[in-house]
């Protein structure tokens, strides 16, 4: 089979996360040769009528979704809705799981009309009095890879107006409850299938620093927080039940969002064991070292295996 992937375009002053989707096509066209495939690598322009030539030209069977990053995540339903414009197979999530999801804030609307639990959220021009005098997560809208996250934004507001002024400053943010406990990520093969439970635990960090899977946690290995953020696939026998309740919900969610390619949805659980839903991220990460690679190693995958099951999915 003839597989093209398609990738963001490179250029000088890229961010850890940017430079990381490198590793992610060199890792998948090394696997895609050795199962036996043939293929190319080009960038997706928002040009559509230039990318839709590349693709032609390239006489693929199929285009694997390596899109990264288009100004933020709302337009990556580009690259699916366009394959399908063309009636060539996609891998990873269709458009309107992509769609749906690159918006947190319609995301998390989403997930409250189906009754499945994430944290309160508040949106600019919106009444904050709620949500005053507690911790909040300032998240952006339309970022992935924890882009814009760090330890300064989890914030305190002690006024409405400042908080409202804040959320009008920023209108591409909004304001998350922060649930002070526990980080788990499930990573989900195409159709359904959760892999093994992974726990991000927090290991030795100080009182003052808050617990989160920031930007320094994920990409900046000389920072504390990478070093001392460590994964976990372990858990006691008391514990079964929250587990289970993780994978039901992760698979819920999966379906809400019309999955059926992979994914991953990240939960916060607090001290009453009580799981918030933060998000779904369709198509994440697989370089080798990622988390979702990690997981499926737990399940006794290889790199290869992962890859044609993403193939296998289309």
């Amino acid at each position: 089979m003839k597989v093209l992937i398609l990738t963001d375009v490179r250029r000088s002053g890229m961010r850890e996360d940017e430079a990381d989707t490198i590793a992610q096509v060199k890792a998948v066209r090394k696997a895609l040769i050795r199962l036996g495939h043939t293929v190319e690598v080009a960038a997706f322009s928002l040009n559509l009528i230039l990318t839709a030539r590349r693709i032609e030209k390239s006489g693929c069977d199929l285009v694997f979704n390596l899109v990264e990053n288009l100004s933020s995540s709302r337009l990556l339903h580009l690259v699916p809705l366009l394959c399908q414009s063309l009636s060539i197979p996609c891998s990873g999530g269709g458009a309107y799981t992509l769609s749906v999801t690159g918006d947190k804030v319609v995301a998390k609307k989403q997930l409250d009309l189906a009754g499945l639990p994430t944290p309160p959220w508040l949106e600019e021009g919106h009444d904050g009095s709620s949500f005053l005098g507690v911790p909040l997560m300032i998240k952006p809208i339309a970022q992935e890879a924890s882009v814009g996250i760090s330890d300064a934004s989890v914030r305190t507001f002690a006024e409405a107006g400042e908080l409202a002024s804040y959320l009008n400053d920023h209108p591409d943010h909004f304001a998350e409850r922060y649930i002070d406990g526990r980080e788990f990520n499930l990573s989900i093969l195409p159709g359904g299938r959760v892999l093994p439970v992974c726990e991000m635990r927090f290991v030795d960090y100080p009182k003052e620093k808050v617990k989160i899977v920031g930007y320094e946690a994920k990409w900046l290995p000389q920072s504390f927080a990478y070093q001392h953020t460590q994964r976990s696939y372990i858990f006691p026998a008391q514990e079964q039940g929250l587990i289970e309740e993780l994978k039901r919900l992760a698979q819920a969610v999966y379906t809400l969002f019309g999955n059926s390619g992979y994914a991953r949805v990240d939960f916060r659980v607090d001290e009453h064991r009580s799981p918030f839903i933060l998000e779904m991220n369709s198509n994440p990460c697989i370089a080798a070292d990622s988390g979702f690679i990690a997981a499926a190693s737990q399940a006794g995958m290889t790199y290869c295996e992962v890859i044609e099951q993403l193939l296998r999915s289309r």
